[in-house]
């Protein structure tokens, strides 16, 4: 028996054992595959939307874009207006997570910067002085930026409970009029 009378022969008995494999081979390349792309459209937003660390389709009502569903209820968001209530009682430690040269430039008062771009070099040289019992109040740049909220979400995985997001960051603080380094008494509110 020739190689091609043998593959003749496997192919018959597939056939004759398996309807759908006779079906699946007289359906053209192309049709299979686009059936395959639309039950993967089909079955990822189901999937997305069971998994707890799923991604919002929708913009939530919190305006935080990309982050998962689990983490939005664990890192709550304050307003500046709070978290200057929270920075004034001394119960809280600010972690700035902008960069460093961003922060030498300007930061709030007694923050400490831990800048998530330098993650790997920058968290060795400070974890022995964040306790995990604290609250920590992080802040980034601005709305858009998220570098606050990846800290936060390392921290829970490392064991930090008590986190805080300030809303919108820097720019909301800075908007605000709040003391700054630079500004110890703050500034005037920008119209």
């Amino acid at each position: 028996m020739t190689g091609s009378e043998a593959q003749e022969t496997t192919g018959a008995t597939m056939e004759a054992q398996c309807p759908l494999c006779t079906l699946a081979a007289r359906v053209p390349h192309v049709v299979r595959a686009a059936v395959l792309v639309a039950l993967a459209v089909l079955v990822a937003p189901v999937t997305n939307q069971l998994n707890p660390l799923g991604i919002p389709w929708l913009l939530p009502a919190s305006g935080r874009p990309g982050i998962p569903r689990v983490y939005e209820r664990r890192l709550p968001e304050v307003k500046a207006a709070k978290a200057r209530d929270l920075l004034h009682q001394g119960d809280v430690v600010f972690l700035d997570s902008r960069d460093e040269k961003d922060y030498k430039l300007d930061h709030v008062p007694g923050a400490v910067n831990v800048p998530m771009r330098d993650w790997e070099r920058a968290w060795p040289k400070m974890r022995d002085n964040l306790p995990r019992e604290r609250t920590y109040l992080l802040y980034c740049y601005g709305a858009k930026c998220g570098l606050s909220t990846r800290q936060a979400k390392r921290m829970l995985g490392l064991g930090y409970t008590h986190l805080v997001i300030l809303e919108h960051g820097w720019a909301e603080w800075t908007k605000a009029g709040y003391e700054t380094v630079l500004h110890p008494k703050g500034q005037e509110k920008k119209p």
